[in-house]
């Protein structure tokens, strides 16, 4: 038996403890209300692009509390069906939701495709009002509440993607799937826990998960602005690993209840694949675990076409 079989198998025993404060189902009812009864007020524009199948689109709408997502939005046109599988395609971390073409292999497919910047990253805004500085990226913003969170922003647009693609008439609402790579990974996890509505999500080396490990151990973007916040103000430890506890997807995995794939690529360090393992236990949901072990994150590709079409397009 190869290592990484070995520690594969030593990973699916281990089950993260939950951090959940008292009131954690409480905030997230709070804030999927909210973020879920708030006005969208779209607006979308057609994009000359040359390709006879597929219309794209230009699309914003109101973010969580304030600010507007911008994103694309693939239409197949060739299609014979009047209502069509949707795909939500999140960006990771200090990313943007890319160039048009980057996208087609999924609209080509058949699939309706909603491409955000996920809040604060190209050309969303982010006008979540923090009561106090920041002294690195979106990680600190809003540290010492849970209700000031950057994340909670990122994960209520989650939901608001859902009602967007149900007031487009050519997508078929109980066939919406999500993808999401690193932060985008925690948006869907969070989303499907949340939302019934959501048939299929492939988190791919989803982070930050099991915070605390997480900013102790692993080599990532967020660990990093997380410790340096902590070096600066040690006094907030305890506020701050309490703000993390509401975020974390070791407390919410549990609610997961719609189909979950999960490429795992073992080469990655900012999202350690043990986390990704770790949630994935979690979920009691179907679920199936895809081991790449010797490719890092954002692997899979293959494995991603062919699960969504499984479950999206039988």
């Amino acid at each position: 038996m190869p290592l990484w079989e070995r520690q594969i198998e030593e990973w699916l025993a281990e089950k993260p403890e939950r951090t959940a404060a008292a009131d954690f189902d409480a905030f997230w009812e709070e804030t999927q209300s909210l973020a879920l009864s708030q006005t969208m007020n779209p607006e979308v524009i057609s994009v000359d692009y040359p390709s006879k199948k597929i219309s794209v689109y230009r699309v914003s709408f109101e973010a969580f509390d304030r600010g507007r997502i911008q994103a694309w939005l693939l239409v197949p046109t060739e299609s014979t069906s009047s209502k069509l599988p949707a795909l939500i395609r999140w960006h990771d971390y200090l990313g943007f939701r890319g160039r048009i073409c980057t996208h087609l292999v999924w609209a080509l497919q058949g699939f309706v495709v909603l491409v955000p910047d996920i809040r604060g990253h190209g050309d969303s805004s982010d006008l979540t009002h923090y009561s106090r500085g920041n002294n690195k990226g979106y990680f600190a913003q809003g540290i010492l509440d849970p209700h000031e969170y950057y994340l909670r922003g990122c994960i209520a647009d989650g939901l608001r993607m859902i009602l967007f693609l149900n007031g487009r008439s050519e997508v078929d609402p109980n066939r919406i799937g999500i993808i999401g790579d690193g932060l985008g990974g925690l948006v869907s996890l969070w989303t499907a826990a949340l939302h019934p509505q959501v048939n299929t999500i492939a988190p791919v080396s989803p982070y930050p998960c099991d915070w605390e490990r997480h900013v102790i151990s692993a080599s990532s973007v967020a660990a990093d602005e997380v410790k340096i916040y902590l070096t600066r103000y040690p006094e907030h430890e305890a506020m701050v690993w309490n703000t993390l506890s509401y975020f974390d997807p070791v407390n919410i995995a549990r609610r997961v209840g719609c189909t979950s794939f999960f490429p795992l690529g073992l080469q990655g360090s900012a999202a350690p694949p043990q986390d990704s393992v770790g949630i994935y236990n979690l979920i009691e949901g179907e679920k199936e675990l895809k081991v790449l072990p010797y490719d890092g994150a954002g692997a899979g590709i293959e494995e991603l076409i062919s699960c969504m079409q499984r479950r999206l397009r039988p």
